[in-house]
């Protein structure tokens, strides 16, 4: 092993344990606040329980939208309520670059 071996070898180990320790936090935009992020509240220890989450806000904004449709709620309203994206990222990144661009909205 050369003098640089071991140096190599603690930084993999520490990114491996840093890694290993992160947590992941929901990142939400929507029309209403013109598409800027914010971090929702809450954390999770791994990117599924993160992504779990994610699926969960969803099934609730399209009972939430179905019902809205059932009572003749405006398309206006609907896409204020629908037009919402989330995204896991790790606690101590910032919001992504390009929230709109090649995403889902959650409206029909």
């Amino acid at each position: 092993m050369g003098p640089g071996s071991w140096r190599s070898a603690l930084l993999v180990g520490i990114i491996l344990v840093a890694a290993a320790d992160e947590q992941y936090v929901i990142w939400r935009s929507s029309a209403v606040n013109g598409f800027t992020w914010e971090p929702a509240s809450g954390t999770y220890a791994s990117k599924d329980a993160c992504d779990e989450a994610i699926e969960g806000r969803r099934r609730r904004i399209a009972r939430a939208l179905a019902f809205m449709r059932r009572i003749g709620v405006d398309d206006a309203l609907q896409h204020a309520v629908g037009d919402r994206i989330y995204e896991c990222r790790p606690t101590l990144t910032g919001p992504p670059a390009e929230p709109y661009r090649g995403r889902e909205t959650q409206s029909p």
